[in-house]
């Protein structure tokens, strides 16, 4: 069984449905079935914070657009041997970036929202993009 928590601040609105069915689209095309993802929506300084913590990143670099954060290294290995429900990870999404890409590409904000959970579900199952 899936689960998907998503926390946000009030001021941070999102079609919270349609941003879990896109992390339990990726996760059930990659057969995690039984996973925990949880995701959250922060602001900028939040976003700032976590690069200086956790990327060694100074207070002048960009802001990221999504983080994640395994709760496992090789986290798609870990499923494949685990036993009970996989708590995969955070993915963390800068609401603000998503309305700079949404104006930018005159799309909609929770399109984008979505777009940037499924790329970070794919981190947490250890998939990544051509750099």
């Amino acid at each position: 069984m899936l689960k998907i928590y998503v926390t946000r601040q009030s001021r941070y609105p999102a079609d919270i449905k349609k941003l879990k069915e896109g992390v339990r689209r990726v996760l059930v095309d990659n057969s995690a079935t039984d996973a925990e993802v949880s995701v959250a929506l922060v602001g900028e300084r939040k976003m700032r914070e976590l690069g200086q913590r956790y990327l060694n990143e100074t207070e002048e670099d960009e802001v990221h657009e999504v983080l994640s954060f395994p709760s496992l290294e090789g986290a798609k290995e870990g499923f494949l041997e685990g036993e009970g429900r996989l708590q995969l990870g955070d993915i963390l999404i800068c609401y603000p970036e998503v309305r700079k890409i949404a104006i930018k590409k005159n799309r909609l904000m929770d399109d984008v929202l979505v777009e940037l959970a499924e790329h970070g579900t794919l981190h947490l199952l250890g998939i990544h993009h051509e750099e």
